[in-house]
């Protein structure tokens, strides 16, 4: 059986690791398309957050029925461009507490934007805020660490 050093040894000999790895605009473009997901995922789940926050004006079901294409299209770019990324760099993801940090975060964000969706408050509305913000903001970590 093959430990984690093992694993990521062969993850990191992979053809498609070395593919980008190798190639000059592979790992940027697929950043891009992360960012991108990110954005869309994240930018509907704030949306969503601040118009639970709001005392009255338009139904947060409203948004949340208009965001959900927004937001799935965010999620479908962003998990394979992010696990490609990944087997691109397995040493570097595996053993980088700020990505570690951005994986338990994003998955409390999308938690409490689920949450927030089936009983909106304001309390959780700004709590699906901060977690939204920390995950961007471990995610510029990663690049530090």
């Amino acid at each position: 059986m093959l430990g984690d050093s093992g694993m990521l040894s062969w993850i990191e000999q992979t053809q498609i690791s070395n593919l980008i790895r190798q190639s000059d605009w592979a790992v940027m473009a697929l950043e891009a398309v992360h960012l991108l997901g990110l954005a869309l995922l994240g930018g509907a789940a704030v949306i969503v957050a601040l118009a639970a926050m709001r005392r009255r004006g338009i139904a947060i079901g409203t948004f949340v029925t208009e965001l959900r294409p927004v937001a799935l299209v965010g999620l479908a770019l962003m998990v394979p461009s992010g696990i490609l990324i990944a087997l691109s760099m397995p040493f570097k993801y595996y053993n980088n507490s700020a990505f570690r940090w951005k994986m338990l975060l994003l998955a409390c964000a999308i938690g409490a934007a689920v949450l927030l969706v089936r009983k909106p408050s304001r309390i959780l509305a700004l709590v699906s805020l901060l977690l939204w913000l920390s995950v961007g903001f471990s995610g510029r970590l990663i690049g530090f660490l």
